[in-house]
């Protein structure tokens, strides 16, 4: 009962974790980085979990063949704790600001540490660095478990360093969500490493995962539920970030309209509006690279988000698209065709605000909808 009593945060906060996994496995979009990343660090958390609660179930087991057991699960802890708080420190800097590119040899000075500390937590079960495993299978602190800790913390703490130091480059709710999550563990951590005994560390940063899952529902980047496009509410989010970075270099946008399909709605009806739809997206995304995102902006409006600043490459855009509807229309026995309205431009300092561009080309693609 003692050790159930101990363990049980670590239980509950697996059980939450797990939910809120298969939550966001469904409604995330798995293409975004930061999505994935987010949902590869619930599946880490809940390893951790689960492997410090084992370690507690069988320490002080008489049984002999629990110490190997015991050496194998303590040098998983020791040894991951850091490398997912130095991958937490990678993604806030390229989360913050887009055009931050980490150097080869910050690279190097982040990966080292994390690679030395491994190499120290496989030789503890020699050398006893980190803990001490007796013959009755009893767990100790070693004389160097500040090493872990100290390199975990690093990352933390440079993290937390890095958020403060760029948050005018970021939107509030971006600044109280990272804070939040940078401050959960570390909290967690020093009151475990002051208390020997509590469980506190990877059970606070599961809490954190959570919190950030209602701001990801919030704030972040969600898929229509017809087309599997970024929503309305997604695109304004990507689209204020990119805005507030301290260079904002230009970019393209294509405003794009599917002519008749109200037409299509009323002789056909609208299950079949929804298909040409469907048909339409799943077109466009086959011919749009991995940085390039639509967003559904209306029923039958769409917008693409270029990271290229050519009007080439969006003129490109457009051509593959219309051939790609003229195979369509030649091949399929649909009894309609499809056909879309485009509007294009650079975004640029010359436009006051973000409106006024998405007006400008939604202008174009009215006037390209008159011509048709």
């Amino acid at each position: 009962m003692a050790v159930f009593l101990r363990i049980d945060i670590n239980l509950i906060s697996m059980f939450m974790l797990g939910l809120v996994f298969l939550v966001a496995y469904k409604r995330l979009d798995l293409k975004n980085i930061l999505n994935r990343v987010y949902l590869s660090t619930i599946l880490v958390v809940m390893t951790l979990l689960f492997v410090e609660a084992l370690t507690c179930i069988i320490n002080e087991r008489p049984e002999t063949f629990w110490i190997p057991v015991s050496y194998v699960l303590h040098i998983l802890l020791f040894g991951i704790a850091p490398i997912l708080s130095s991958a937490w420190y990678i993604l806030i800097r390229n989360f913050m600001v887009t055009n931050d590119r980490i150097s080869k040899n910050l690279k190097v000075i982040v990966i080292v540490p994390v690679v030395v500390n491994f190499i120290l937590a496989l030789l503890t079960p020699i050398f006893d660095f980190y803990f001490v495993i007796d013959a009755n299978n009893v767990y100790s602190r070693g004389e160097h478990f500040f090493i872990p800790v100290l390199f975990t913390y690093s990352y933390l703490f440079l993290g937390l360093i890095h958020i403060i130091r760029n948050r005018k480059n970021i939107m509030t709710q971006e600044f109280l969500l990272l804070i939040t999550f940078s401050i959960f563990p570390i909290i967690g951590g020093i009151v475990q490493w002051l208390f020997y005994g509590t469980l506190l560390m990877w059970s606070s940063a599961a809490f954190a995962l959570i919190f950030v899952y209602i701001y990801l529902q919030e704030r972040l980047v969600h898929l229509d539920i017809l087309t599997g496009t970024w929503t309305r509410k997604s695109f304004d989010y990507y689209v204020t970030k990119k805005l507030k970075q301290k260079v904002v270099e230009p970019f393209g946008g294509i405003f794009l309209d599917i002519d008749h399909l109200k037409d299509i709605n009323d002789e056909y009806g609208h299950a079949e509006g929804d298909e040409a739809i469907k048909e339409v997206v799943a077109r466009v995304r086959g011919l749009i690279t991995q940085d390039e995102v639509i967003a559904r902006i209306g029923g039958d409006e769409f917008i693409i988000i270029s990271n290229s600043n050519s009007i080439e490459r969006l003129k490109n855009i457009i051509s593959d698209i219309e051939l790609s509807f003229s195979v369509f229309n030649e091949n399929n026995e649909k009894p309609y065709k499809l056909s879309c309205s485009f509007g294009y431009g650079i975004y640029s300092e010359e436009f006051k605000s973000i409106d006024q561009f998405l007006r400008f080309i939604d202008y174009r693609m009215y006037q390209s909808k008159k011509n048709h």
